[in-house]
């Protein structure tokens, strides 16, 4: 899939292909029905929607790249082209396109069909039903969130902020009216986000907390991350932030772990902490192009932890005592670089990808409660992550809960867009490794055209109404 329009029409054959199996955690394509006929209950409905679940397990989706992105990007990672693979390491895009807007949009395609389906005809327990369609809006929020944070100029001098280009919100499926969309402003796709995950919330029940499916404590979590980000464009969404990051905390059966479980925690489906993660297995997985590989497999290992001489590198980010730095097996050496090894541990490719944990919920009501100006309740929250990592209680600023997000957040593809939203330049730790430009050896700074991804070609040869971004 290369643009929206294919993406449009996806099963524009009239077939769609998904898992036949209810009950499958790792959902496959394995059975091919009509989209306009084969919906006629509410396994149908779940099975159409395993389709979405399984294009984000894609390694250019989360089973990778949307996390190697936001990781290789900034001062953690760098890439040593070991398979040649170097992805977005550089940030000297080619204006032909990169990143995953095509992977991104056959997902939301597949969330259409199932919110477009006639619900009221499907024969089963109207509760399903409901629960399976308010997971289609969800991940649709989801991933036009995605999307937003690769492709969206908000960021970018000169740009306008949140009137800005953002990305194409589709709603429909196959709509003859629709299939050359335009690129809506950055604040009608925050505003489309936060409307499709309250909807997905009102409509999912509050039995279903498995981690491997969209459930309403995952949504909750997503609101409060998207807001989150979206509060350094408008002020204002601080407040949902913290609204719907403390539901979370208050309402729903997930809790952070503690150092004694912290490692297990990452080879542990579902995990007690884990709020959203998309599934995988032995049989169904990304292997050598999977997350664990890129980092530190014998086949690839691109990705490794910049150091640098005096510099804010790993060493001076963690304190001697903190598990996530000192913990056996987090952080190592793996073929002569310094490398993540805690995250993602099974080589045999069966770690689920976590999408977001219970521990960031706190780090958001924090920093939320702070720019609110409750600096006391902003410390026990930011505390309560220090405390179970063995690191030292501070008090609450902007640049420590930052910090403690740099920490709790390593290798998960966070680190990027905390870099983008504070406004600063990107730090350069070391310019051997972060090849950001060849020939000056300079980092982008803070409103650079090149913390956007570009639109590829193809996208704006099928779609004229497509705009490329600034700078390209």
């Amino acid at each position: 899939m290369k643009n929206i329009y294919k993406n449009l029409l996806l099963v524009s054959s009239l077939f769609i292909v998904f898992s036949c199996g209810n009950d499958d955690l790792e959902p496959t394509l394995a059975m091919a029905k009509s989209s306009e006929t084969g919906i006629q209950n509410a396994g149908d409905l779940a099975s159409v929607l395993n389709g979405a679940y399984d294009r984000m397990s894609s390694s250019g989706y989360y089973a990778r790249n949307i996390i190697i992105d936001g990781e290789v990007r900034s001062d953690n990672f760098f890439s040593n082209a070991n398979s040649g693979r170097t992805f977005s390491a550089s940030m000297d895009f080619s204006p032909n396109g990169y990143g995953p807007w095509g992977t991104v949009y056959g997902v939301i395609a597949i969330c259409n069909i199932v919110i477009q389906a006639d619900h009221a005809s499907l024969e089963g327990d109207v509760n399903a039903i409901n629960h399976t369609v308010g997971q289609a809006y969800a991940i649709r929020g989801l991933a036009h969130f995605d999307l937003l944070k690769q492709y969206g100029q908000h960021f970018i001098s000169g740009q306008g902020g949140k009137s800005s280009l953002g990305v194409p919100y589709v709603k429909t499926y196959r709509d003859p009216a629709n299939l050359s969309p335009s690129r809506d402003s950055v604040e009608s796709n925050v505003n489309n986000i936060v409307a499709d995950i309250q909807q997905g919330i009102s409509m999912m029940n509050n039995t279903s907390t498995d981690a491997q499916y969209m459930n309403k404590g995952a949504a909750y979590a997503i609101l409060a991350r998207a807001a989150n980000y979206y509060g350094s464009v408008d002020s204002g969404y601080y407040a949902a932030a913290a609204s719907a990051s403390k539901w979370v905390l208050d309402n729903w059966p997930k809790a952070a772990v503690g150092p004694s479980g912290y490692m297990a925690s990452w080879y542990t489906d579902d995990a007690v902490n884990s709020l959203f993660e998309i599934a995988a297995s032995g049989t169904d997985n990304a292997g050598i192009n999977g997350v664990a590989n890129i980092y530190r497999g014998p086949t690839y290992g691109d990705i490794r932890i910049v150091e640098g001489d005096g510099a804010d590198d790993v060493h001076d980010v963690y304190e001697s005592t903190d598990i996530r730095y000192t913990a056996n097996g987090m952080i190592g050496m793996e073929g002569g670089y310094l490398t993540m090894l805690g995250k993602w541990p099974s080589m045999d490719f069966t770690d689920n990808n976590k999408v977001i944990r219970v521990e960031e919920m706190h780090l958001i009501y924090a920093e939320s409660m702070l720019r609110a100006g409750d600096a006391a309740t902003a410390k026990t929250y930011l505390n309560n992550v220090q405390a179970i990592r063995n690191a030292t209680l501070t008090d609450a600023t902007v640049a420590n809960i930052m910090l403690e997000r740099r920490r709790e957040f390593f290798g998960e593809g966070h680190r990027f867009y905390d870099i983008a939203r504070s406004g600063i330049d990107m730090p350069l730790v070391n310019i051997f490794d972060q090849t950001y430009d060849d020939l000056t050896g300079s980092a982008p700074a803070a409103g650079s055209y090149r913390f956007a991804f570009p639109i590829s070609l193809s996208e704006r040869n099928a779609n004229p109404n497509i705009v490329q971004n600034y700078g390209y």
